[in-house]
């Protein structure tokens, strides 16, 4: 099949009527939102790694030829400027305005990644993994996918720096999250086949299955917090190896007040941690604090 033929093929699969051209770009502020996975599942349903990168909303008018990069929140990300034109050879001969729902990385890790990708200077190593077309939200999720096979399928020249999301429907969450995350992504999100894209929704049609692990580090200090925090503590510092780390979340209020009235007794004593991953630089992603060890 030439170019021609299947960028006519993907028009007519969708055209709404004798117009082809989708009938509005989705909310550039409202991207769908995942709820956390719980264990159950919608009846069909496919699995995709979890990035972990910054949430990239794409906006392209063809007819005019340009493209805007902007955070799920709405706001510019001109680091990202340099791939428009990728991303106007992936639309090929289609009209209208589209968007597509993305994940951007860049570097070699997460903090690498807001760096470069939040900076008013080009993010050149850049990647985007593209997962969704909210132009077509009122389609359901496997007419989505395929949709987004059809045109990288088709796309002329061969993208590199725009990257079609993998996606699995033949295995359990468990079992996906077990092959994504040896292949080094943060976890896997579980969609539903039949669901359409609900713009600014936390949705349990997505689910989010992610990496965690605990860790055992000494406190080296409790720092009192400020605002809303204050009199109470704001974050401890545990010695990772030769790192230190602040560890801010997993407290309730009663827990920051009794860990700064005991501060000095606190100092020395080892607390259980929790995180993500580990980061290049040994530190820890999202760490939170899970208990403080009286048997350690």
């Amino acid at each position: 099949m030439d170019l021609r033929s299947a960028f006519a093929r993907i028009e007519s699969q969708f055209a709404a009527s004798a117009n082809p051209r989708p009938r509005s770009a989705a909310p550039r502020s409202a991207a769908m939102l995942a709820k956390v996975y719980c264990g159950e599942t919608p009846a069909s349903f496919s699995c995709e790694p979890k990035v972990d990168g910054v949430r990239v909303i794409v906006t392209a008018d063809l007819d005019n030829r340009s493209v805007t990069f902007a955070s799920r929140r709405g706001n510019p990300i001109v680091s990202l400027d340099h791939l428009s034109a990728e991303v106007l050879d992936l639309f090929g001969s289609l009209r209208g305005t589209w968007t597509l729902d993305c994940e951007a990385v860049a570097g070699k890790g997460f903090f690498n990644d807001v760096g470069e990708i939040r900076s008013t200077e080009p993010a050149l190593d850049a990647r985007l993994w593209v997962f969704d077309i909210p132009s077509l939200a009122g389609k359901e999720q496997r007419a989505r996918r395929k949709f987004l096979c059809d045109l990288f399928a088709a796309a002329l020249p061969v993208p590199t720096s725009l990257l079609l999301i993998p996606s699995l429907s033949c295995l359990s969450p468990e079992e996906a999250f077990r092959v994504f995350t040896a292949q080094g992504f943060e976890g896997v999100m579980i969609k539903d086949d039949e669901a359409p894209y609900a713009a600014g929704i936390r949705s349990a049609a997505w689910q989010k299955l992610k990496a965690s692990d605990t860790v055992d580090a000494v406190i080296v200090d409790v720092v009192e917090g400020k605002g809303r925090c204050v009199h109470m503590a704001g974050h401890i510092v545990v010695r990772l190896g030769r790192r230190f780390v602040r560890v801010g979340t997993g407290m309730t209020d009663a827990m920051r007040r009794d860990l700064l009235a005991r501060r000095a007794e606190l100092i020395g004593q080892t607390a259980e941690v929790a995180f993500h991953c580990v980061t290049p630089d040994d530190s820890l992603r999202h760490p939170s604090l899970v208990r403080i060890r009286g048997d350690k």
